[in-house]
Formats: C-alpha cells, structure tokens, sequence
C-alpha cells in the first residue's frame, strides 16, 4: 500500500495546525493551572478569614463559661455560612456538637477564642461543601472556554494563512528549480535558475547553477576530446593507409623507406594511444593513487639521473638542487610528474640553454620546482596549456611537440595528490613550473635559515 504523500502546502498546513492546537492546548493547561491554585489560595484565605470572625463572634457569647444555646447557635449560624464548626477546651475536649457528617476538606482553619486578652477555647472550621466557589468558578470556566475557542480559531486560521504564505514563497523557486533540472534532464545543458526567496533558496540555485556550468563544462570538454582524439589518430593513420595504397598501386620503389616512414608513424600512434591511456588513468586518481611515506627528494632525483644523459646530449646544462622533503604520496605517480616537466623542458630548450631542477620542503608544503631557458609560452596561451590535446602554433609544432596531454595528466595528478601546480612563462625568456604538494611531518626540524629562498 503506497504511502500518502502530501505536497508542501499540505506538510507545512498540517504542521502549522498541528503547532497551533498544541499550544492553544498548552495554554489551556497552564491557565487552568493557574487559575486551580489561585482558587485554591482564595479559598483557604476566605476559610481562615471565616474562622477569625467566627471566633469573635464565639468570644462575644461566652459570659464567664459556654451555655448549650450558645454553643448551639454558633453551630448553626456556621451552618448558615456554609461551615462546620467544633470548638474545644485549651485542654482540647469538645463543647460543641458537630453537624451532619462533612468529608476531609483540604481547608481547614482554626482560630483561637480570646476574651479580654485571654484564650478561653479553640475553633476548627471546615467548609461543608468541597468547592466553595462553585458558581462563580464555573462561570469564570465557561468564559474562559469561550475565549480559549475564540483564540484557538483565530491562531488556527492565522497558521494556515502563513503556511500558505511560506509555502507559497517555497514552492514557487522550487518550481523553478525543478523545471531547470528537467530541462537539463532532457539535454538543454544551457538551463539556469532565476530565483529570488530568501538568501537560502539563492544560494541553492547558484549551486545549482554552478553544477550545470560545470556539467556544460564537462559536456563541451568531452565532446573537444572525442574530436581531439579522433584528429591525432586520423594523421598517423591516414599516412599509413596511404603508404600502403601506394605499395599497391607499385608506386613505392623504396621499400624500405616506405617500411621505415610505417613503423614511424605507427610509433606516433603507439605513443597517442599510451598518452591517452595515461590521461584516463589520471582523470580517474582514486583507484590508482598508492599513498606512503616517502622523500620526494629521492623520487626526483632518480628521474633526474636518467634525464643527465638526454640533457647532454642536446647540449643543454642541467642543473639540480636537491633538499630533502617527507610526504605521503605515490612514488609511481609523481615519477610521472617530474617526467613529464623534465621532457618539457629538455623538448622546448634550445642547445646552449639551461635547465633547473630544484626540490625541497618549502612554507606551503613540499616543491618541485623546473626552470628552463627555453623558448617560452605567450601570455595569452597560458590560460590553456592544462587543456587536454593543446599545442600554441609558436611553441609546440607538429614536428617537434608531443601530443598536447603531458600537462594534462600533470595537473590531474597533482590534483590527485592535494596539491597544486603553477606555470609562469615569457614567450623567448623561458618557463618555470612549480609544483607544490602536502608535506608529511619530517623527521629532524627543519632551520628557517635551511628552507630554500624560492620556498
């Protein structure tokens, strides 16, 4: 049996309403409280009050003893008063006779009898009926019932009204949002939500317009790859087909440089196909990222060691500044960064010119730090140089770039490890990437006359 399900409006009615009666309730409890104790004070005043006139009017009839008609007649006008009365000797006998049978009433008064300064007999009076006020109380009752109604009504109908009211002030940015996120539902990827109701609703719809930028983002991201993607794998391809439809046709007389010119463009593709494996990897760092302790010095070093050799070899200096620098990280992984910023650099450097490596544990946490000589990136490219399959027509060519992913995959790893990565570049004076990630606690303190300048 499914569940009724109410819609706003009526949770908000139900609860207003709900909130109402229980306090129109409370309310009721607490003054029939109060009014049960102030009747109940009255009362005991009004019994000792009694008891006091009693008690003058049993000195005036006492003439040096009590006479039965005096007794008497004090009895009955305390009947007449609606009390039961029983005097007593100091020695505490009776000398008056009590009435019909009276229940244990809880106001009882006593007051002693005193003629000429003397106390001469004790009186207890008791009320015969058990609500003294019972007229009075029952009317002071009925009209408080009827203004309790009253105000119930009123305070019910004022809750509906401002249920509708918040409601209405809910539902309708609500509204809004919904029909948004069926537009996005449906593909229209260029759906936002105008709300205004409240700095709450506002700040739900800014995230909620934040995740369609992003979702937009993300979509338009895709689709650039897919087509990237498809242009880098068309070129080494088309040369292959077409090197092969000439080995057809018999127009290829050099079979070995046809076979050669192949096997070259089969590696290119080889080597897009594995950057692109990387990039994917990357973009997915959760499940690949091993996390222990381990010196970051140690790591870069090592990738540095089989750089020396390419460095030379290009005729460019190649310099390292190695500090130690404890962290928790994937040794693996950030191998990839430092290689893919030494490859970079040793691509983008002219021979003759100079590159730095320099790690070690700074102020904001451990850095790897690569500076080169190279040709350098225009400031209106920068903004995109972390794009996936980008290449600045000045700076990375067809011929001698890479495939436009190794900076990809540097952010995402580094995003991976929770840290950041900066690139600051001149076009003809060089670049520097900066990579700073988490230091883990090291061993021995480290002076701040022994954290490197550039820290």
């Amino acid at each position: 049996m499914s569940r009724l399900r109410l819609s706003l409006m009526g949770r908000l009615a139900v609860t207003m309403a709900t909130i109402t009666i229980a306090a129109v309730a409370l309310s009721m409890t607490l003054v029939y409280h109060s009014l049960d104790g102030r009747l109940n004070r009255l009362g005991a005043a009004h019994v000792e009050s009694s008891a006091a006139r009693v008690a003058a009017i049993a000195a005036s009839h006492y003439d040096g003893g009590w006479s039965r008609r005096s007794l008497a007649e004090l009895v009955e006008r305390s009947h007449t008063a609606g009390f039961d009365i029983t005097v007593t000797d100091l020695a505490g006998r009776p000398l008056s006779e009590t009435g019909a049978a009276v229940p244990p009433h809880r106001w009882t008064a006593t007051a002693p009898v005193v003629v000429r300064g003397r106390p001469v007999a004790e009186l207890e009076l008791r009320p015969i009926r058990t609500d003294i006020f019972g007229s009075e109380n029952h009317a002071l009752r009925h009209q408080l019932n009827g203004l309790l109604e009253v105000c119930a009504g009123l305070a019910l109908g004022l809750a509906l009204l401002a249920a509708a009211m918040i409601a209405a002030t809910l539902v309708r940015p609500l509204r809004r949002l919904t029909e948004a996120a069926e537009r996005m539902r449906r593909g229209d990827l260029s759906a936002r939500a105008q709300i205004h109701g409240g700095s709450e609703l506002e700040q739900l719809a800014d995230a909620f317009n934040q995740l369609a930028s992003t979702l937009a983002r993300e979509d338009e991201s895709r689709r650039a790859a897919a087509a990237d993607i498809a242009h880098e794998l068309r070129t080494p391809v088309a040369g292959i087909v077409s090197r092969i439809e000439a080995a057809q046709d018999g127009v290829m007389h050099d079979e070995a440089a046809n076979l050669e010119a192949m096997h070259a463009e089969a590696l290119r593709l080889a080597h897009l196909i594995d950057d692109v494996g990387k990039l994917a990897e990357a973009e997915r760092p959760d499940l690949l990222i091993s996390r222990a302790e381990l010196d970051l010095a140690d790591t870069c070093a090592l990738r540095a060691a089989a750089y020396e050799g390419f460095f030379a070899a290009k005729g460019i200096a190649f310099e390292t500044h190695v500090e130690a620098a404890p962290m928790h990280g994937d040794a693996r992984r950030l191998e990839q960064v430092v290689d893919n910023l030494l490859s970079n650099a040793l691509r983008y450097t002219d021979p003759g010119g100079r590159v730095t490596l320099r790690v070690g544990r700074g102020v904001t946490g451990c850095v790897v730090e690569v500076r080169d000589s190279g040709i350098g990136i225009a400031s209106e490219d920068l903004p995109h140089v972390f794009d996936r399959f980008w290449r600045s027509d000045r700076s990375r060519s067809r011929a001698t770039g890479g495939s436009g992913i190794g900076l990809a995959i540097v952010r995402e790893l580094v995003r991976a490890h929770h840290g950041r990565v900066e690139l600051r570049s001149e076009l003809g004076r060089g670049t520097v990437a900066r990579v700073v990630l988490p230091a883990g606690a090291p061993a021995i303190a480290v002076p701040l006359r022994a954290v490197p300048a550039w820290a």
